[in-house]
């Protein structure tokens, strides 16, 4: 590590070490399988990496006979894995993405071994999972992104894990917002992400505004293999850098000291330090490090609007994508049925090559349903115009009053949450965004009344009371940035992300469904997340440090060895510059040191009177502090006092 102004900067062998590390821990155990139920022809896709593309053009559809995949789009999918978790995510594709009917819209869906995965309503496949195959080591890589320019005042980023995010919204970028307003909003919020995949490291536009560049050719549907020296830019010729990749196992002294020199090459030769081969200098002062990984989820899941970003006139627009001919158009009778398999529960799609195979017996079968379903379901069609016309608070009454005496009713229960979801959270939403958590935690309690009898919508309504809960936390002490409190956030802070921590995958799709109701609590999602991600960095390195500190006060005043905490105090607080409070420890210290010094020699009035006046912040010193009187007395008396 290298000291900065006090502070620990990571140098490239430190940053190698941690990535190593991370490579053994990450790695799932298992491949995920697609066998082909639509098309056998086509044959099984065994994906082994952590991110598969799915598109017309893309390795495992491209040879395909046109007409079996004429309905999928270039842009089409991405399944992915995020530790013991495989996802499927839907990129706005136009036939769209279902798993076992229903349909994947804004949010990843999670995959499950045996489910049925359809593309476009035509290519359908049977997902597995199998144990991992045998496959080489693979070596973590390090990232440099050296900005092209150095007259701009941008920073070097070094790259350590992935899949790294490149957002306007990001402090990576958004830092540069008051310099260079324009050129930050040429970014998109989802803009772009560098993923490592094997021994190779690739970037992929994610259908943003302004595009990302390499080499000066904008990015179309597929990711590109970065190399050494490559122009990687994003959004035109401002975010502009060159490329520097190095094998996180290639730590030898003479590019650790390169890299620890502290130079940046001259604003007036800004390709000296990029070019293929070429030592890259940075100055850790004045370096992004990029030690966190973003989220697969992060990437693809969480839709933000694009109507903020900024028209870059002088990016090359994107090519247009070319729909073909073929494209298969629903006719009048399949629009009717999926219509129909929607209002009675269903996925709102219609295999209607399999259909006519069937022949007329499903079409009288179907009449049948419809008939009866007319009669019977009076109420659920009362439910369903209430929702329609936009109702929500009675729909979810009356949901409530339903399922009170029918608790059992899926198609209800799912009416109910819907109903719930749209009605309060907006008012939700409002009272976060203008930091009336008080109101806010009281619509969640509303919620948790309306939710009673409806078990479908409890983790829904929980997951917004903790996410309340967060925002209250962190925006409430003045955002996360802001110092770490000792003896007042450690508690909230555990609390919190233990919350998250116990199953992350079910928060996850219960706040994904809450999106999929109501597309204005992505952005409040969003943020909660990268609030989240900053409170579990703090609790494993604040939170760890104040656990330390608290644990020598203690161990300090039981030995009553009070002389090194000073020095310790003194040294934590330049090592972790968010450290708060430890000013009014300090005061403690000095306060009890002094009591102390009085009881030690017998002083017992002088104890006594400075216990009167003293008030201790610190609720180890308080508790101990009664010790003080007697320890003065057992000297006052000619006992021994215990040795310093």
């Amino acid at each position: 590590m290298l000291i900065v102004g006090g502070i620990m900067v990571p140098d490239v062998a430190s940053i190698a070490a941690s990535v190593v590390k991370r490579q053994t821990t990450l790695d799932r155990t298992f491949d995920i399988v697609l066998w082909p139920i639509s098309h056998p022809e086509l044959g099984e896709i065994r994906i082994d990496k952590d991110l598969f593309a799915v598109g017309r053009t893309q390795p495992s559809f491209a040879h395909a006979r046109p007409e079996l995949v004429v309905d999928v789009s270039r842009r089409h999918a991405r399944i992915f894995s995020e530790g013991s978790v495989a996802y499927v995510a839907d990129l706005d594709s136009k036939n769209g993405t279902a798993v076992n009917g229903i349909e994947v819209t804004q949010k990843p869906h999670v995959l499950k071994d045996g489910d049925e995965l359809c593309f476009a309503g035509t290519l359908t496949y049977r997902v597995g999972f199998v144990p991992r195959a045998a496959r080489a080591a693979v070596r973590a890589a390090i990232v440099t992104l050296t900005p092209e320019r150095g007259d701009l005042g941008l920073q070097p980023i070094v790259i350590s894990s992935f899949p790294f995010l490149v957002s306007k919204a990001d402090e990576t970028f958004a830092q540069y917002r008051e310099a260079w307003p324009h050129q930050v909003n040429y970014l998109s919020r989802r803009h772009a992400h560098i993923y490592a995949e094997d021994d190779a490291v690739y970037v992929e536009d994610l259908d943003s505004t302004n595009g990302t560049f390499v080499d000066g050719q904008r990015l179309a549907e597929h990711a590109v293999r970065l190399a050494q020296g490559q122009r990687l830019a994003f959004g035109g010729d401002h975010f502009a850098y060159r490329v520097g990749i190095e094998s996180a196992s290639s730590t030898d002294s003479t590019v650790t000291a390169t890299r620890q020199s502290g130079t940046l090459a001259p604003a007036d030769d800004p390709h000296a330090a990029a070019g293929p081969g070429a030592d890259l200098v940075f100055d850790p002062e004045r370096t992004t490090f990029v030690g966190t990984a973003h989220s697969f989820l992060d990437i693809f899941c969480t839709p933000v609007p694009a109507q903020d970003d900024e028209i870059n006139p002088d990016a090359p627009a994107r090519a247009p994508e070319s729909v073909p001919d073929a494209r298969r158009r629903r006719g009048r009778l399949e629009v009717f049925l999926c219509e129909l398999s929607e209002a009675l529960g269903g996925s709102g799609r219609i295999d209607m090559r399999r259909l006519g195979r069937w022949g007329g017996g499903v079409l009288a079968a179907l009449a049948v349903l419809v008939a009866v379903t007319y009669f019977q379901g009076a109420p659920q069609r009362d439910m369903q115009a209430l929702l329609a016309s936009g109702q929500y608070e009675s729909a979810a009454r009356i949901a409530d009053q339903h399922l009170a005496r029918y608790p059992d009713d899926a198609a209800w229960r799912a009416m109910g949450t819907e109903a719930l979801v749209k009605a309060k959270v907006p008012e939700w939403i409002a009272a976060i965004n203008e930091r009336a958590f008080d109101r806010a935690q009281a619509i969640v309690q509303a919620m948790r009344t309306l939710a009673r009898h409806n078990p479908d919508a409890e983790p829904l309504v929980e997951n917004i009371g903790w996410m309340g809960a967060l925002q209250s936390f962190v925006l409430g002490r003045g955002g996360p940035q802001a110092p770490i409190r000792i003896y007042r956030d450690e508690a909230p802070i555990r609390a919190l992300t233990s919350r998250w921590n116990d199953d992350p995958g079910e928060h996850q799709r219960a706040l994904d469904r809450i999106s999929a109701y109501v597309p204005a609590f992505a952005t409040v999602y969003a943020d909660a997340l990268s609030h989240l991600r900053k409170l579990q960095s703090d609790d494993s390195v604040y939170v760890a440090a104040l656990e330390r500190i608290k644990q020598a006060i203690g161990e300090a005043l039981e030995s009553d060895r009070l002389d090194g905490l000073a020095a310790m105090l003194a040294d934590y607080a330049q090592r972790y510059p968010r450290l708060g409070g430890l000013d009014a420890v300090r005061a403690d210290l000095d306060q009890y040191q002094q009591i102390d010094s009085e009881a030690h020699a017998g002083h017992v009035q002088a104890v006594r009177e400075r216990l009167a006046s003293a008030h201790f912040a610190t609720p180890q010193f308080a508790a101990h502090a009664a010790r003080l009187e007697k320890l003065a007395s057992a000297g006052d008396h000619g006992e021994a006092a215990p040795a310093r």
